[in-house]
């Protein structure tokens, strides 16, 4: 591959120099599938299917997972700047990071539904206890009389 080392791993098509039209196609459409993904978590979001907080930090990877196959240039730039040897390890590595974001977003979400449903039992046995507590009087009174 030229005057390059090799530490600095061109795409196959690049290397080659003859597939570089059908390299670009599958990058775009890799991107088309993560815009076509997208589209799809925007629908479920308007059909309230998906609640828009909980669908955010998917939206958030599914559009940098594009960019990246848009431009792959500019993260392998990065990936060598942050001082990856191989840009393929940079993916992985951010592959791995942003699966640790989307469990721990999830995680978040879970525990605050798991902490609502706590508050809403104890919130509902209270007022429960207080309408026993009414109809005893009432009760009482209706038998008094």
């Amino acid at each position: 591959p030229g005057d390059r080392p090799f530490l600095f791993a061109e795409s196959p098509a690049t290397a080659i120099r003859g597939d570089e039209v059908t390299e670009l196609r599958h990058y775009w459409l890799f991107a088309a599938l993560c815009i076509a993904l997208t589209i799809m978590m925007f629908r479920l979001v308007i059909k309230e299917r998906v609640t828009l907080q909980v669908s955010l930090s998917f939206l958030l990877v599914l559009l940098l997972t594009a960019g990246v196959a848009v431009f792959p240039e500019a993260t392998t730039w990065i990936a060598v700047r942050i001082g990856f040897t191989l840009p393929s390890n940079f993916y992985f590595a951010a592959g791995i990071a942003s699966l640790a974001f989307l469990h721990l977003t999830a995680l978040l979400h879970l525990s605050r539904a798991q902490l609502r449903t706590v508050t809403l039992t104890q919130e509902l046995a209270i007022l429960q206890e207080k309408v026993d507590r009414i109809l005893q009087r009432t009760e009482k009174k209706s038998s008094a009389e």
